[in-house]
């Protein structure tokens, strides 16, 4: 049993890196997203979470160098898809969605959809996938509730 357990863990390691890939594909080839990358589109998604978020927030959200979301940030601004204030004393920036920001997402979203249910339909019923993502809901649970005990 615990072979099984062990590999069913690297299988599922390695099924996440070929969803990521496979999104980052479908990305690459479709029109309007293509001047994008994943995790641009994935700072846009934290950002339209969280609405007022700062830079320091989405680093530590993704796990990443607060430089490489500066750069990110610099992009998704640029492009109009988010708005940075700063508050009365000039310290604090609040990052926000735009209008066309969210319009982006729900391209994205709506491309994922298309794509992935193209390609599963036939294998899968409704049912099973709205299943498997509850439980891959579950899992990000327990990973949040890890990183929040880890921070205590």
């Amino acid at each position: 049993m615990a072979q099984e357990l062990f590999t069913a863990y690297s299988k599922f390691s390695e099924a996440i890196l070929e969803v990521n890939a496979y999104v980052a594909d479908v990305f690459a080839n479709h029109e309007k997203l293509k001047a994008y990358s994943t995790q641009q589109l994935q700072t846009l998604r934290i950002i339209k979470k969280n609405p007022s978020i700062s830079q320091s927030e989405i680093a530590d959200i993704q796990g990443v160098f607060k430089t490489a979301i500066s750069n990110r940030i610099r992009k998704l601004e640029q492009d109009g898809l988010i708005a940075i204030l700063t508050n009365q004393d000039l310290r604090k920036k609040a990052i926000s969605i735009t209008q066309k920001g969210t319009e982006l997402l729900v391209v994205s979203e709506t491309v994922i959809f298309e794509n992935l249910n193209d390609l599963l339909a036939e294998r899968f019923t409704g049912d099973e996938i709205i299943k498997f993502t509850s439980q891959l809901d579950e899992i990000v649970h327990c990973l949040k509730m890890e990183k929040d005990g880890d921070a205590q």
